[in-house]
């Protein structure tokens, strides 16, 4: 999971070849830090399929005020520059997988 800052360029979000996930934490988040390795091994499941970034609000203040994130965690998956699909609290490695799956039109009935 490559991490994000406000110092990274926006094109590689919003100019990404294939659809992102975008995980917004804090270090301080408990739930934030229980979804780490559950979207790790979604990651290695999905392999160059999706690519993962997180991004800590503590220092991505610029990103989640373009992205209205005022609650973490909050997961969003961009693809062609768009977001597809917005979602805040913790879940289930199965939920967030089925959740990715269906934001990802690529992805059609694979869910």
């Amino acid at each position: 999971m490559k991490t994000i800052t406000d110092s990274t360029p926006v094109s590689e979000i919003m100019q990404a070849s294939r659809p992102i996930v975008v995980k917004f934490e804090a270090k301080w988040c408990a739930p934030c830090k229980a979804m780490t390795p559950l979207l790790l091994d979604i990651e290695q499941q999905l392999g160059d399929k999706v690519g993962f970034y997180s991004a800590n609000v503590d220092h991505c203040m610029l990103i989640a005020q373009r992205y209205k994130v005022n609650q973490i965690p909050a997961l969003l998956v961009i693809d062609k520059g768009a977001v597809t699909a917005m979602r805040t609290g913790a879940a289930s490695k199965a939920e967030l997988l089925q959740w990715i799956k269906q934001a990802i039109p690529e992805f059609g009935d694979q869910a």
